[in-house]
């Protein structure tokens, strides 16, 4: 697209500086369009998802089904912070992957409730 745009920009300079303009407003457009298809898929399902802390796992439920963390592929808790609050909460598992928790209704307990089952695996 480059070469052809600057191909024909020396043939014609105003007609593919026009081409040009308008050829990145749609791929931007399209770009969006894209974002916010996935966006509004993703606010359709975040209804239905919750926590549950059940002794030794981590429960998480997500558009009708259900999925277990257990505590023993958790390597360590971090909890991050600003301007003093908790902002989300990130559990990263042993095979170097990480979980991030985020936007929770109480996330200050959720962390409190993950430090007292996670003993000495809490990173700052």
């Amino acid at each position: 697209m480059v070469i052809a745009i600057t191909v024909g920009h020396e043939q014609d300079p105003q007609r593919y500086s026009s081409f040009l303009w308008w050829s990145v407003v749609w791929i931007f457009g399209a770009a969006n369009l894209g974002n916010l298809l996935f966006l509004l898929r993703y606010l359709r399902t975040v209804d239905d998802h919750c926590i549950e802390l059940a002794p030794g796992k981590l429960r998480f439920l997500s558009a009708g089904n259900w999925s277990e963390l257990e505590f023993e592929q958790v390597s360590a808790l971090r909890l991050f912070r600003s301007r003093g609050k908790l902002r989300h909460i990130q559990l990263l598992l042993k095979n170097r992957r990480g979980i991030r928790l985020e936007g929770y209704q109480d996330l200050d307990r959720l962390a409190q409730c993950l430090q007292d089952a996670l003993p000495g695996k809490l990173m700052s």
